[in-house]
């Protein structure tokens, strides 16, 4: 029994000490993330058929930065895939400075989120619906420290055919007696 009390306790042993340095670790990381600032965001561009077929969500990228501020690599960690590409591109683009570097490379973790705001359709002719859009201009990017806001206005669909005033007939129509006007 006594065989089974020591096995316990060191196992106890091991796993306590392996807790008590994953906090210190962990925290070895934040002061690595704040070891980079973005200084200049490339604006993203919200995909069209992303925007088309009304796709939301986020994609986390970790970025490798040079001491000198640019970047090595960009890695997507997930995302949806229509979405990842725009999120490379804003970052591949984008400034970054590095701040107590020296000459080693820094891990920098990026979330851009990709959100639509109110669908708008073209039967929408209303004065009060103009003045919303004077207020609200899209697409609107917002950036808090490593997490970037895309949001976009998707576009609904229109029917055309309710905008004619007058029918227009076909000349096959001409010889069939249903084609007549109601």
């Amino acid at each position: 029994m006594s065989g089974y009390l020591t096995k316990f306790l060191a196992t106890a042993i091991v796993f306590s000490a392996a807790l008590a340095r994953f906090p210190a670790q962990n925290a070895g990381s934040t002061s690595t993330q704040e070891s980079v600032v973005l200084t200049r965001l490339f604006p993203p561009v919200y995909p069209p058929l992303a925007k088309q077929t009304r796709i939301t969500g986020d994609v986390e990228l970790t970025l490798e930065v040079r001491a000198d501020g640019s970047l090595e690599s960009a890695i997507v960690v997930n995302g949806h895939p229509l979405l990842k590409q725009a999120a490379l591109d804003s970052a591949q683009r984008s400034q970054f400075a590095c701040r107590d570097c020296g000459q080693e490379m820094r891990s920098f973790h990026v979330l851009y989120s990709f959100q639509l705001g109110p669908t708008s359709y073209c039967t929408d002719v209303s004065g009060a619906s103009k003045a919303d859009e004077k207020q609200e201009s899209y697409p609107r990017v917002m950036q808090s420290q490593n997490r970037i806001t895309v949001v976009d206005q998707p576009v609904g669909t229109c029917d055309l055919a309710a905008d004619l005033t007058r029918k227009v007939r076909s000349i096959k129509c001409l010889y069939l007696w249903k084609c007549g006007l109601h």
